[in-house]
């Protein structure tokens, strides 16, 4: 048996407790349920956490009626019309606080939802939001109080956080999170009509999202077969669906596969061994995007076929059962073929979605790249623990060399 098998092995037998959303709701229509399951959770004075682009599409309207025809209470608070910053994570806790809320519930994309979790979290957890949060120097404090129930519901496909145990925040220009179990759902309502009008260029950034998520989670050291069956289900979703989605959003069964596909992207990410996900593609990804004002679910595509194909070399047997779940022929093909096949599935499924590959695209300037390396070999793949959870290890020559590889867009 080879070492790497065996140390595989032993991740597995020192399987970790799986934390879930209390309750899915899926399938068309769903959003009708939200008045009912909040009575369930006995609701008395809701918290609707959403932005006006939410509101402007009339999506807010398909939560508020059920709510209404239950005669519950509500208000709607309205974050910026971006990811969430510490800044707006301050304010939101500061208006939880102040008020008694005993349910909150988050419509839109991950902003939004993430934006509910942390109310919901802060509202009980005394301290501020810095301390729960994710660093290269110290552990986080624990969420020491249970969060106030929360209802999520998506109207993107992508991030998948109506399914996660984790919330993103932007500090100081960089992604940090809060990762807990108390953060998840108490219900995830995913309705994929309430995607029918999300933009293409957010479904194109918000599908590539969810197969990063999904991807990375095969592509990870410590992978498993639970998690391997999620992902690889997700990631056929993605490549049978996404290209219908992005071309005609109309397209109800589309919207319907990458629904799903984004929410078991979300569940996946939150399983111990894929870490949220902690692989070289989500590392980049979560600190070029703030840093140079890419769109994350942009950042995402553009990393991920760049750490697939840098991974390659130690984990081509993995990178193929992406390719495989793509429905990439690899028959006749070994392990390291079959991998590269992957890699340029993944590509032309950007490409076909009108995503560049290229950070020079993104006015990204080519000089800041060293140091940006130094930066993720120095601090922040410490925040991933890559050491343990990517499969090739991470050197300075390696990861500059694969941001000027990124920077021309030659995969």
């Amino acid at each position: 048996m080879e070492l790497r098998s065996y140390e595989n092995l032993l991740s597995i037998a020192r399987l970790a407790p799986l934390d879930n959303p209390k309750r899915i709701v899926f399938g068309i229509e769903a959003v009708n349920q939200v008045g009912e399951e909040a009575k369930k959770l006995k609701a008395k004075n809701i918290l609707v956490v959403t932005d006006e682009n939410i509101e402007k599409a009339g999506l807010l309207d398909k939560v508020k009626a059920p709510l209404d025809a239950e005669k519950l209470k509500y208000y709607v608070y309205k974050i910026p019309t971006a990811e969430p910053t510490m800044s707006s994570a301050k304010a939101i806790t500061d208006h939880v606080r102040k008020n008694k809320y005993d349910l909150v519930i988050g419509v839109g994309g991950g902003s939004c939802m993430d934006s509910a979790k942390l109310a919901a979290i802060m509202a009980t957890n005394k301290g501020d939001v810095e301390s729960y949060c994710a660093s290269a120097t110290k552990a986080p404090e624990p969420l020491t109080e249970d969060a106030l129930p929360k209802i999520l519901i998506p109207t993107t496909a992508g991030t998948g956080s109506e399914a996660s145990n984790t919330l993103v925040i932007i500090d100081g220009g960089y992604k940090t999170w809060i990762t807990d179990a108390k953060v998840l759902a108490d219900v995830a309502i995913v309705d994929p009509i309430m995607t029918l009008t999300c933009p293409p260029r957010m479904t194109a950034g918000s599908g590539m999202d969810a197969l990063s998520h999904l991807a990375e989670a095969v592509m990870v050291r410590k992978w498993h077969p639970i998690s391997d069956a999620i992902a690889l289900k997700g990631i056929s979703l993605v490549a049978q669906n996404l290209r219908k989605a992005y071309y005609d959003g109309n397209n109800l069964e589309a919207r319907w596969g990458m629904s799903l596909a984004a929410m078991l992207g979300g569940w996946v990410i939150g399983f111990p061994w894929v870490g949220g996900p902690a692989t070289i593609g989500h590392c980049i990804a979560e600190a070029l995007g703030p840093k140079w004002n890419v769109p994350h679910g942009v950042s995402c595509a553009i990393c991920l076929p760049y750490a697939m194909k840098y991974n390659l070399p130690v984990a081509p047997e993995r990178i193929r059962l992406i390719g495989e779940a793509m429905g990439v022929e690899t028959e006749g093909l070994n392990d390291y073929e079959a991998a590269e096949e992957a890699v340029r599935a993944v590509a032309e499924l950007a490409c076909d979605v009108n995503i560049s590959l290229a950070l020079k695209d993104y006015k990204v300037p080519k000089d800041e790249l060293k140091d940006f390396a130094e930066y993720l070999v120095n601090e922040r793949q410490y925040m991933y623990d890559l050491k343990n959870n990517n499969p090739r290890t991470i050197t300075l020559e390696s990861i500059t060399a694969l941001m000027e590889q990124m920077w021309e867009g030659e995969l």
